[in-house]
């Protein structure tokens, strides 16, 4: 509760205002200042949200700058300048009519594919800029800001292709997700693929190609978010569940052939012979082994060497001493 003030200090108050003691613009600087919040539109992404974003998309990042310094073969640099969260209408009414503007697909784990599309605009000169270099150019910036050709909207068709195909991997610590280019559309007025009230997230990524500026704005819808996250944790849950069914399965199985039976020999040793002098041997003969009389006795189980051991008897049987485990 706010304190209130007593008659006497009301009035020492208003002395001192009077007398100049105390300025009035120096107590109304000193209030704290109240940031607006509007009810209509609540906001919907957390602030860890958007930090853990925008980890994913500094990944993102640096392999924007390993593509497209491959494919142009010039030296780029792709950074997160911007990160913010707005209506999606306020972010296409900031638009051009006529943009370049990569419609996504968003594939789950499950095969389902989002409702909503994410959405990737190139400015028009980072675009005339790549599509110079592409056709053989020096990269420089062009003057001219007009409407696209069908063969430049081919080649930057292509161009997008590539890079939004890795956009899915560096989501791989959340969701295995992937991502594929839906088609391209040069009009902002024609996206319908989000809702106008929808609340996106706005990633503005800055590329220095050739000593030249420009921007890649990636718009994705709070819906996406919110379904990746909750499948996410959905897929968490399986994983560790299926985890302790396959346990459970590994440990009922091992008790079940636990009883089985299986035949242990004892292996004096070996030798070789022909087949004539095996047709040969009489009773009396004797076969020479590769063992001395003091070596180990290999242990064998179902056909296959497990231990090495000691020949001898106990209790008038022949018995075998394990001495030695083979791994």
């Amino acid at each position: 509760m706010a304190e209130i003030l007593s008659q006497s200090q009301i009035d020492e108050l208003l002395k001192n205002l009077t007398t100049g003691e105390v300025d009035l613009q120096e107590l109304e600087a000193s209030e704290k200042k109240v940031k607006e919040y509007d009810f209509r539109s609540p906001k919907k992404i957390t602030k860890e949200t958007i930090r853990f974003i925008n980890g994913i998309f500094e990944n993102y990042c640096r392999i924007l700058t390993s593509r497209l310094t491959s494919m142009l073969r010039l030296m780029c640099d792709v950074t997160v300048e911007q990160m913010e969260e707005t209506v999606f209408h306020e972010y296409n009414n900031a638009l051009d009519d006529y943009v370049l503007m990569g419609l996504i697909d968003v594939k789950y784990p499950d095969n389902t594919v989002s409702d909503s599309q994410i959405l990737m605009e190139v400015s028009k000169p980072l675009s005339f800029v790549i599509i110079d270099r592409v056709l053989g150019g020096t990269g420089e910036e062009y003057e001219y800001i007009r409407d696209y050709t069908d063969i430049e909207l081919s080649l930057l068709g292509s161009i997008l292709k590539n890079l939004i195909e890795h956009m899915g991997s560096v989501w791989e610590s959340t969701l295995k997700i992937e991502t594929e280019l839906a088609k391209i559309e040069t009009n902002s007025r024609f996206i319908q693929s989000i809702n106008y009230n929808d609340t996106v997230l706005i990633i503005v990524l800055n590329v220095v190609i050739n000593e030249l500026s420009g921007k890649i704005t990636i718009c994705i819808p709070s819906d996406i978010i919110e379904e990746i996250f909750k499948k996410a944790n959905t897929y968490s849950k399986a994983t560790s569940k299926k985890s302790e069914s396959v346990d459970e399965q590994r440990k009922a199985i091992m008790n079940s052939i636990k009883s089985s039976k299986l035949t242990v020999t004892g292996v004096l040793g070996k030798t070789e012979a022909t087949l004539k002098d095996i047709l040969e041997m009489q009773v009396g003969d004797l076969i020479i082994l590769d063992k001395k009389v003091n070596s180990n006795v290999d242990i064998h189980v179902e056909n296959k060497k497990w231990f090495e051991g000691k020949w001898g008897t106990r209790k008038n049987k022949s018995a075998i001493k394990i001495n030695k485990t083979i791994h």
